[in-house]
């Protein structure tokens, strides 16, 4: 999850929490991932069948085992480039090896897919690929969005108040951050405290700049790996993470009560090292 901490024994990683995972320290080359579509043009409001050809930049041999980071080994993420489409997904591994997933694509457009996982003896990959449907005839420039910072960090879903509860001033590029969320029954306003595990922990986010150059996949720092615990948690749960750069931001935070999941979504304007926030989002 985050590739720069390497530590020389087993442990936790002292920036998100999770178990170290053992790697090849040396091991830092992008691995080489094909994308093969099933039919082989993708169309938009029809089942695509995505095949993830992951192969090693030294060998060059397939890669078929992976080891689990946050409950899964393989974390697919799809985006529109308007960023108006959000899924998570977690392809299963298929008879020769290849995982792969069905996925349908609402909509004509430029979406990119976010593959996450760490190579058994290699180290952590973050892939992305651009994928262009059938019907699309505009430029991807044009979908190329202009994110408006939120005037509300209050978000409703599922019948709960999601609350990031931190000042828009706190918010600079290069400093190890925490975010804060409380989660709170929207009919009753009494504090949540049933959210459930999901994906290894008590709620899940995943964070792009406004250009899709930089992905921030997080967990909060109480991690359930390794544990027998299943829900119980809330009302306040802390994402620990560092925006590599300034600039307009998009979080999914994903979330799970009584078996259903549920997203929200927060935009906000993250500062550049040494500037003063002066209550303009530009």
């Amino acid at each position: 999850m985050h590739p720069d901490v390497i530590e020389g024994a087993p442990g936790k990683c002292p920036r998100c929490g999770m178990e170290l995972v053992p790697g090849n320290p040396l091991g830092t080359a992008n691995y080489r991932l094909r994308v093969e579509t099933v039919p082989a043009v993708v169309k938009p409001g029809q089942k695509t069948k995505f095949r993830f050809h992951v192969e090693d930049p030294v060998t060059r041999k397939k890669v078929t085992d992976y080891a689990i980071v946050h409950d899964m080994p393989y974390h697919l993420f799809v985006l529109s480039r308007d960023t108006s489409v959000f899924m998570h997904e977690h392809p299963t591994r298929e008879a020769d090896g290849v995982f792969a997933l069905e996925v349908t694509l609402p909509k004509p457009g430029h979406y990119v897919l976010i593959s996450d996982f760490f190579p058994t003896g290699g180290s952590g990959q973050v892939l992305t690929t651009p994928i262009v449907t059938a019907g699309f005839d505009g430029d991807v420039m044009s979908q190329i969005p202009t994110l408006t910072p939120d005037t509300s960090w209050t978000k409703r879903e599922a019948g709960v108040d999601v609350d990031l509860r931190m000042a828009q001033s706190a918010l600079v590029a290069s400093e190890d951050l925490d975010l804060p969320l409380h989660f709170v029954n929207a009919s009753t306003g009494e504090p949540v405290k049933d959210l459930e595990r999901y994906l290894g922990a008590f709620a899940h986010a995943l964070i792009v700049n406004e250009e899709l150059t930089e992905y921030i996949h997080a967990h909060p720092e109480e991690t359930l790996e390794g544990t027998d615990i299943k829900s119980g948690g809330g009302p306040d749960v802390v994402f620990h993470t560092l925006f590599p750069k300034g600039g307009r931001y998009k979080a999914w935070i994903q979330f799970q009560r009584a078996g259903k999941l549920s997203t929200v979504s927060f935009t906000f304007r993250v500062l550049r090292p040494g500037e003063t926030f002066t209550g303009l989002q530009n």
